[in-house]
């Protein structure tokens, strides 16, 4: 070997009690390195300010409401409920994304997505007490406050503005399945697409493209020409494009 390509090695040796007792490194290469939690101060505050977004709630009912809360925090492709099992909670995310997909035997259809600031659940599950129709699927880190809905029903006939929290959820759920309906149904592709960029503009930057395109009900290669399609307008009238861009 040419002189010049020599390295030199510094050798450091071991303790002799490591030396000889293989169950020292073992137990050191086995220990399993902690995970720094997700949860961080005032995340519960975080939880409450979210669902006063859909309702005002005075101080009473938000300290009602916290003590019913529960902080959980989720990796990339962690599971919140499946298909066929039952779910009787609101999930409201403070910060990450999800999807919703309902699995045949052929393959998964994402049927929602979803990020920060916003409330979930299974509607077949809160609503009529029968299994959930779909799998919720975390896309990336998450943090989520877990609201029992018995629990919410009890509060919300103790307090009228959890009452009035609880109508407005509901009705939210109603009008964004409405919504999601006619644009899969009287919609084409490509207006599909863009009604989509125009309402979460943020979330395509973080949403792989396999599962905008199911969500959208078309093959990757259908909406990677639409993609094109808009990037090409754009440029053409000199528009800000950067909504075209998502997660890998």
């Amino acid at each position: 070997m040419p002189y010049e390509k020599i390295r030199k090695f510094i050798i450091i040796p071991l303790p002799p009690r490591l030396m000889y007792d293989n169950s020292i490194l073992s137990n050191l290469i086995s220990t399993p390195v902690k995970k720094i939690s997700l949860i961080e101060p005032g995340t519960m505050e975080k939880v409450v300010a979210i669902c006063q977004q859909y309702a005002p709630l005075d101080e009473a009912s938000q300290q009602a409401l916290q003590s019913i809360i529960t902080l959980r925090e989720y990796r990339k492709n962690d599971y919140v409920f499946e298909q066929d099992q039952f779910c009787g909670d609101l999930f409201v995310i403070v910060k990450g994304s999800y999807r919703l997909f309902h699995k045949t035997s052929q393959k998964e259809h994402t049927t929602w997505l979803g990020y920060d600031d916003h409330i979930i659940s299974s509607l077949h599950s809160i609503l009529f007490n029968t299994p959930a129709k779909e799998t919720m699927h975390i896309l990336e880190e998450t943090v989520i406050g877990v609201i029992p809905y018995q629990e919410l029903l009890s509060l919300s006939r103790q307090h009228a503005s959890i009452d009035k929290l609880h109508r407005t959820i509901m009705s939210k759920f109603i009008m964004e399945m409405q919504e999601n309906l006619f644009a899969t149904r009287f919609m084409e592709a490509a207006d599909r697409y863009h009604y989509f960029t125009q309402k979460q503009p943020e979330a395509l930057q973080r949403i792989p493209l396999t599962y905008l395109a199911s969500f959208l009900g078309i093959t990757k290669e259908s909406l990677s020409r639409i993609r094109s399609g808009f990037r090409h307008r754009d440029a053409n009238f000199g528009l800000n494009n950067s909504y075209l861009r998502t997660a890998s």
